[in-house]
Order: C-alpha cells, then structure tokens, then sequence
C-alpha cells in the first residue's frame, strides 16, 4: 500500500474503492472503505463492503497457515 499524500481525498469515493476491489487491490479498497466509513458512519452498505474484505482477509490468512485460531 503506498503513501496516502495530501489531495489524495479527491480519489476517495465508493467508485474507486468498487474499481479497486474488483481489480484486486483489496487492502487499499478497505482502506477507502474504512476513510468513507468515518464521514458516512450511518451507510450500511459501506459496513458491510468492510465486513466481506475484513472477513476475506481472515480467511486468506487462515488457509496461508499465517492465522490460527487458537
């Protein structure tokens, strides 16, 4: 993930984040996800965008043995 910048607001919309996503940039997805989640705290659909890569994520690391439940 690179350096979030000044300005670099302008590109933090929904639009990008769905963009990100669906090219595989899941970390930086999340990362928008969770920057609109902070102005838009009442929008569910963006809580439940954060749920399936957080829950994807888990699971990534689960199978890579990286993460084990204990």
């Amino acid at each position: 993930m690179r350096e979030i910048k000044a300005g670099d607001d302008m590109y933090f919309t929904r639009t990008m984040a769905e963009v990100l996503e669906e090219q595989g940039f899941l970390e930086d997805a999340l990362m928008i996800y969770n920057i609109l989640a902070l102005t838009s705290p009442s929008d569910e659909e963006i809580g439940r965008k954060i749920k399936k890569l957080k829950d994807y994520a888990l699971t990534r690391r689960r199978k890579k043995g990286i993460f084990k439940d204990k």
